[in-house]
């Protein structure tokens, strides 16, 4: 075995083959704080303990979003205004707040009939139809249909999001030629929304282009950077967190057959298991932060300007944290899981994003449909996202 010291994150073979959770068990136990070098960038440092993750997650003034949230020394919405992602309190909340009560538990309930309205229309055309990929005719069709309903882009528009979305999360060969691929798809989102934002000017809907359209901070309408990072955000987080999710979800029921059984005796344990679900799969893998400070942690120093990688993917899997965290148990509870974050930059859309899968399942359940998974994953080759890029299924009814 290699040593902790030998272990490079930049590596993305080991994230491409699932192969990850053997290397950060590693580092956890011998290195918690791991410095990583760059091949085209200044190195960083890894946090991989629950309880580290947490602390570097909640502690603003010391670990700044303000540089990138990538470990690439980038913003995806370029250098012109900052996303969400991209600024600290208190400038965050205000922003945070305009689209905080738009997808509020409460509000985003009101989407249930439409969302099962949209899995029962994909179940339609996959029961029966033979061997087919769960993540193109699924995973990725029921949030980026319901993100562009939210946002107000009309269905027919919804592939282009998709391409988008795949172009910017990684840099995937699949899905990318290198970071020029992302840089074009940034720029072709930003005319996009451009388009879609005079139109609700003139006629407003009820939708969040809409919403922030009108938005003001301090009396003063958004700036058009802050309109293009808040759209490019939205769009990317609304379809791969679920997407992430719900092909995560697909395989570890595959790999733990014995709680489809369980959901199907009784599907009021869906609820606990999307959180299972969501802590085993970790959707986004890691965040980055920036020291404002030197800090002491661990018996070394980080140096103000240091990068600092939050790995929630690790932190999920703690044994100081988790009972068996290496077992997929679907009624683990409590589960305290950072499968979408922690703290003020938490996944705006979580409460869209569990609402989705738990009624996918559900459905799957009540319509008696079973998936059999009949073929490899083929993942995604990132460290930022836990992405399957496609994975073979066939659906039938059961009692068929």
């Amino acid at each position: 075995m290699a040593t902790s010291s030998d272990i490079d994150l930049m590596d993305l073979r080991a994230f491409e083959r699932g192969e990850d959770d053997r290397l950060f068990a590693q580092l956890r136990d011998e290195d918690p704080l791991h410095w990583n070098d760059e091949p085209d960038g200044p190195g960083f440092w890894s946090v991989t303990r629950y309880a580290d993750v947490k602390a570097v997650a909640t502690d603003h003034a010391t670990f700044t979003v303000v540089e990138g949230t990538q470990i690439a020394s980038r913003r995806a919405e370029g250098e012109g205004g900052r996303s969400i992602h991209h600024v600290d309190p208190p400038e965050h909340g205000p922003l945070r707040k305009i689209v905080t009560p738009h997808v509020r538990p409460a509000k985003v309930k009101a989407l249930e009939a439409d969302i099962i309205a949209v899995i029962d229309e994909l179940l339609d055309k996959a029961i029966g139809a033979g061997r087919t990929d769960f993540v193109a005719e699924i995973a990725a069709q029921l949030p980026l249909v319901m993100i562009g309903r939210l946002l107000g882009a009309p269905v027919q528009d919804c592939p282009h999001l998709l391409r988008w979305t795949n172009q910017m999360a990684s840099e995937d060969p699949d899905y990318s030629e290198g970071p020029e691929t992302a840089v074009r798809a940034r720029d072709e989102v930003f005319g996009y929304f451009r388009g879609l934002e005079a139109q609700r000017r003139e006629c407003p809907a009820e939708d969040l282009v809409s919403v922030l359209t009108a938005a003001e901070i301090d009396g003063q309408p958004l700036s058009r950077g802050y309109l293009d990072a808040y759209y490019l955000v939205l769009m990317v987080a609304g379809n791969e967190t679920t997407r992430n999710l719900l092909t995560g979800g697909v395989l570890a029921l595959h790999e733990h057959p014995e709680w489809w059984q369980v959901i199907r005796e009784d599907p009021n344990r869906i609820r606990v298991l999307v959180e299972e679900m969501t802590r085993w799969v970790t959707p986004v893998l890691s965040m980055r932060r920036t020291a404002t400070r030197d800090v002491e942690m661990h018996g070394k120093t980080i140096k103000a300007g240091d990068k600092v990688v939050m790995w929630f993917c690790s932190a999920n899997r703690d044994e100081r944290a988790f009972t068996d965290p290496h077992e997929f148990i679907g009624d683990r509870f409590p589960n305290e899981h950072l499968g979408f974050g922690w703290g003020e930059h938490a996944c705006l859309g979580s409460h869209l994003a569990r609402l989705e899968a738990r009624l996918f399942f559900t459905r799957l359940v009540e319509r008696g449909i079973d998936i059999r998974v009949v073929g490899d994953a083929a993942r995604l080759r990132s460290n930022f996202f836990r992405g399957i890029k496609t994975l073979p299924v066939e659906m039938e009814r059961i009692d068929d």
